[in-house]
């Protein structure tokens, strides 16, 4: 008998005991179901974490004090200014590996409009800022270099921000004068909304000018910076760029070799990488748990399969009798273990394709993220079960006796 004729009698016994076929494949179809929807989980929530993160702007290293925090601004435990205007000048005269560079000022402010208001962070950026961290205007104009220059009391509002303040009126809040801090400012942008970024979201947020906000939050001559955004020339360069920026501030500050740095530079892909690892060791955890739903279906069919023996051993008998031999039997009922387990498979995957578009928002994602590899590695774990548990089942049915099965009632 060859191997056509074995899968061609496998799916003709499957209809004929439809209900016992139904319940061996059900713990196959569970279980691929389970691997095929948590791991199209858990690389949704991986897509989506590190989309966010690359929305913050890429090839980025943002540069922060790490000395104790007055309004805001980072200051070195003998009260002078950790990072200044000094400090930026000296990064764009001195470094060879950036492309841009963007100050800020940060703090925190009561933004109100009429009876609306609500608490937010209040950012003082030049023009450099939007391109820098990816950011998009949907209404209006971003802060330009002109409004830093002489100190305009404008402001652009992050969708959230917006949203809290105007509510969802088709009225544009273009033109309209808000408070900061009982200051009147005039709304002069609307950002595209990015969504959230880990505990964070990055809709929510006003921008002012860097000057603006150094002298109203800072007082007058204040020229001190909360952080400075980085954008390197290459991704391949990022390591280079941050030890040659540790180089450039520590000058700066004049600090000695003995002393440690005043500031701490955060590396962007080192993040998304990181978070990415992460996702991926969740993502396996999550398969490993399901995989487990598998290893059930296969002693569901080793069960089946046995029993199946014990019926058809007078079957078998008659088989031998008219010169089948063990190798014959062997792969006969081998084939119809794995193609148990494949059709198991088969639907299983469907069924962990739809119940994966119910998990993934569950579990952080927008979309999940069903890839080839996770059907390939699913259709080759459930032949593998039915190979794995269908092997015992046969072999005692090809060493059944002709004699004694042809006795068998």
């Amino acid at each position: 008998m060859n191997l056509l004729e074995s899968v061609k009698i496998a799916l003709q016994s499957l209809p004929a005991n439809k209900l016992r076929s139904g319940l061996t494949m059900l713990g196959i179809i569970i279980g691929v179901g389970a691997v095929i929807a948590l791991v199209a989980a858990g690389a949704g929530a991986k897509a989506k974490v590190t989309e966010q993160f690359e929305s913050l702007g890429s090839n980025l290293l943002t540069i922060s004090a790490r000395g104790r925090m007055f309004r805001g601004v980072g200051m070195s435990a003998s009260g002078s200014l950790v990072l200044s205007a000094d400090d930026v000048e000296a990064i764009a005269s001195l470094s060879q590996t950036i492309s841009g560079i963007a100050p800020e000022y940060s703090t925190s402010g009561q933004v109100a409009f009429g009876s609306n208001n609500t608490q937010t962070s209040v950012t003082g950026v030049t023009a450099a800022y939007r391109q820098l961290h990816n950011w998009t205007v949907e209404k209006g104009r971003f802060i330009q270099n002109g409004d830093t220059q002489r100190m305009a009391k404008v402001a652009v509002l992050g969708a959230t921000t917006a949203e809290d303040l105007f509510g969802t009126a088709v009225r544009s809040p273009i033109g309209k004068t808000i408070k900061i801090n009982r200051q009147n400012y005039q709304v002069i942008g609307i950002l595209k909304s990015k969504g959230s970024s880990g505990m964070a979201s990055q809709d929510e947020g006003v921008y002012i000018p860097l000057s603006t906000a150094q002298v109203r939050f800072g007082g007058a001559g204040n020229t001190s910076l909360s952080g400075i955004s980085v954008q390197v020339v290459s991704e391949e360069k990022m390591d280079l760029a941050e030890a040659e920026l540790t180089a450039i501030l520590r000058a700066s500050h004049g600090l000695t070799s003995s002393q440690s740095s005043d500031f701490a530079i955060q590396n962007q892909a080192e993040i998304v990488e990181m978070v990415a690892s992460t996702a991926d060791t969740f993502s396996v955890l999550l398969g490993s748990i399901a995989g487990i739903s598998l290893v059930v279906g296969g002693i569901g069919i080793m069960n089946i399969m046995l029993v199946s023996v014990t019926e058809r051993t007078r079957e078998i008998g008659i088989r031998k009798a008219v010169g089948a031999k063990e190798r014959d039997i062997l792969t006969q009922f081998l084939v119809e273990a794995m193609v148990l387990s494949l059709a198991g498979g088969l639907l299983g995957i469907l069924v962990g394709w739809g119940a994966a578009q119910i998990v993934t928002p569950l579990l952080g994602g927008t979309r999940a993220v069903v890839t080839p590899g996770s059907i390939a590695l699913a259709v080759g774990v459930s032949i593998a079960v039915g190979v794995f548990f269908g092997i015992y089942p046969a072999s005692r049915a090809a060493a059944l006796s002709p004699i004694e099965a042809l006795r068998y009632q």
